[in-house]
């Protein structure tokens, strides 16, 4: 029912005029070009240079892909890291898979807008942005003062832990190292509801009052906003400095104050809070597990600083794919993730993360009779079954030293 609303108002939205006024009028492909205009007003701060992303793809991911996924590049050209600070911005958020920051002049910029492919789940252009479509508008909110938008589209919108940690968290490291932290006024959120996203801006002293969100705003024009590039360029490859930012920041929250509860450093991040993607066999998973020594998890039980210590003193996690799974960016270097994937959920993000985590990954893949082979929303959801056997040989090759203790 809730797919259906979001449909019908989005063509209601492109058919019903109203305010088109507010529609931008062109495409700004640059935020440093603009910044560069005379009497732009917008000031651009470049944080990290431009660089070439590499990226060792085992053939497997390729070969069982699913079909409406792009394959996983091993080379990425990685645009620079920057802020931007735009007099008059606007963003509007009418649809919760794209981003449209807007101009003063009425101008979408490109690179800090964000649009997605709704067959390939990749970026597409701005040109392909709803918001050029668009013909219902709300008038903006005025907000006073200076706006930090921690919005990143897609996944972020519905509330996804993994998009909150991996896109959206680490823009505040590029606001800090910018120099504009003590500028900001409001940090604006997609949902204050989402008592993770609002926690771990607490846990960094930003107060409960600079935190507003989409539901109050989703049309926003800002006396000053503040906006980021992508924290992955646009593209797939994690960039270093996110795993760097995120331990720096949270770790040493995570002792601080009464001593945490003990954790094993053998983690199995269990999915039975979960609504969807569970592990079948789960009660042979950690009974197998259990001969290792690894304890299970259910993190939606855990605070934000308890996830913290947990992954930080792990040795080795085990786990099906999943937004939990994002919280391997508290691991320390050398840390083994053996992580379970779907037959048709054959996706290379934690492949990738580990990649700039330092972090040796065993994919073990369901499978091809476990999956539903239906489409993306479905397959995305699939159940799967564990092989033991191979999770065995996943065990002694990401843990060789505690295999021969226990065999």
């Amino acid at each position: 029912m809730s797919r259906v609303q979001r449909r019908a108002g989005q063509v209601a939205r492109e058919l019903l005029p109203h305010n088109v006024h507010y529609r931008p009028t062109g495409i700004q492909a640059s935020s440093k070009a603009l910044a560069d205009q005379p009497g732009s007003g917008a000031s651009y701060a470049e944080v990290y240079e431009p660089y070439v992303s590499e990226l060792r793809v085992p053939e497997v991911f390729d070969v069982l892909r699913p079909c409406y996924y792009t394959p996983v590049p091993t080379r990425e050209q990685v645009p620079a890291a920057f802020v931007l600070s735009l007099p008059g911005g606007r963003i509007n958020v009418d649809n919760r898979s794209s981003l449209a920051v807007i101009t003063a002049d009425n101008q979408l910029l490109a690179d800090v807008s964000l649009q997605f492919s709704p067959t390939t789940y990749g970026m597409a252009p701005a040109s392909q942005n709803p918001v050029l479509r668009q013909r219902y508008f709300q008038p903006p909110v005025r907000v006073p003062g200076t706006v930090c938008s921690l919005l990143s589209g897609g996944g972020a919108a519905i509330g996804n832990y993994y998009h909150w940690l991996l896109d959206s968290l680490p823009r505040l490291h590029l606001v800090q190292e910018a120099g504009l932290w003590d500028s900001i006024d409001y940090f604006l959120i997609y949902d204050r509801r989402h008592q993770f996203a609002v926690d771990s801006l607490l846990e960094l002293g930003i107060r409960d009052e600079q935190i507003i969100d989409v539901q109050q705003h989703t049309h926003l024009v800002a006396e000053q906003l503040v906006v980021t590039s992508p924290v992955r360029g646009g593209g797939h490859h994690a960039p270093p400095w996110v795993g760097q930012f995120m331990q720096q920041a949270y770790l040493p929250l995570a002792t601080r104050g009464r001593q945490p509860r003990q954790f094993s450093p053998f983690v199995y991040v269990s999915r039975r809070d979960a609504a969807f993607r569970r592990v079948r066999n789960e009660a042979e998973v950690e009974a197998l597990l259990a001969q290792y020594g690894f304890e299970s998890y259910a993190l939606s039980e855990l605070s934000l600083r308890e996830k913290a210590a947990l992954f930080a003193g792990a040795r080795t996690v085990v786990g099906p794919v999943g937004a939990g799974l994002a919280n391997i960016l508290f691991c320390a270097p050398g840390t083994s993730l053996v992580e379970f994937l779907p037959r048709n959920l054959v996706v290379g993000d934690y492949l990738d993360l580990t990649t700039r985590l330092q972090m040796p990954h065993y994919p073990l893949i369901s499978r091809a009779d476990e999956a539903s082979g239906q489409k993306a929303s479905a397959d995305r959801q699939d159940d799967l079954t564990v092989d033991l056997a191979a999770l065995r040989q996943a065990l002694h090759q990401a843990m060789p030293q505690r295999t021969l203790q226990t065999a």
